[in-house]
């Protein structure tokens, strides 16, 4: 397993990334893609069609996560679970 941790603005933008990456009880997330980075601010699009953003704490750490989404979206990440402590959002992949 492989963990990637991501730096966000503050608490509450890791402690939601870590929420909107979670996995379910059927082992399935509920994120669908990107709508949008601009700058260190990323928009996620989840399969009910909502859209949330999420400040990192720069486009560096935005393009990372970018390019995981496209990863897990195409099946070719899968998230085993996932965390938060303080500032740093963690997403453990199988």
């Amino acid at each position: 397993m492989k963990t990637i941790t991501f730096k966000c603005e503050d608490r509450y933008e890791a402690e939601k990334l870590a929420s909107l990456m979670s996995v379910q009880r059927d082992g399935t997330t509920w994120i669908a893609g990107v709508g949008a980075i601009v700058r260190n601010e990323i928009v996620i699009q989840l399969k009910d069609r909502s859209s949330h953003a999420v400040v990192l704490k720069d486009t560096e750490a935005a393009e990372r996560l970018r390019q995981l989404i496209h990863d897990i979206v195409k099946d070719k990440a899968k998230i085993h679970s996932t965390d938060s402590s303080g500032t740093m959002a963690m997403i453990t992949l199988v």
